[in-house]
């Protein structure tokens, strides 16, 4: 993680790790939801088979929040809130909490990385921000 603390929506962000049991059996990880996401999951999804310094993400939410876990890898995840910017590089089982207002962008900085997301909201089209500019120019979605 790098970059200073906000007093914007950027201090809302959380992170932490999952309990990971790594055996000869594989691994096996755990993140108990009702204690790290502040919501109800409606929504999941993952991405994964992305080249290395590929990205995905470039967008923020109006009203959705994403609980992001790294599965296997290494994504590293630039967050922006209309007036600052921090980074949080998540290794597997490592998470993150997004909340609405943050223009975030995924790079996959390694091959076989995936990332799984869960969201509070169902797809809605106009909930996204594609312009990193519009928080600026709003002073965020705070």
């Amino acid at each position: 993680m790098s970059g200073p603390p906000s007093a914007g929506p950027l201090s809302r962000v959380s992170t932490g790790r999952a309990a990971i049991f790594d055996d000869a059996r594989g691994g096996l990880a755990v993140i108990d939801i009702i204690q790290h996401a502040p919501f109800t999951p409606v929504r999941l999804f993952w991405i994964s088979d992305v080249a290395a310094g590929g990205t995905r993400g470039g967008h923020a939410h109006k009203r959705c929040s994403q609980f992001m876990v790294c599965l296997s890898g290494q994504v590293r995840v630039d967050a922006f809130d209309g007036k600052a910017r921090q980074t949080f590089v998540l290794g597997r089982g490592e998470f993150i909490n997004v909340v609405p207002g943050i223009y975030a962008t995924e790079t996959f900085l390694v091959e076989q990385s995936a990332l799984l997301v869960l969201c509070d909201r169902p797809y809605e089209t106009d909930d996204y921000i594609h312009d990193e500019t519009s928080l600026s120019a709003a002073g965020s979605l705070s």
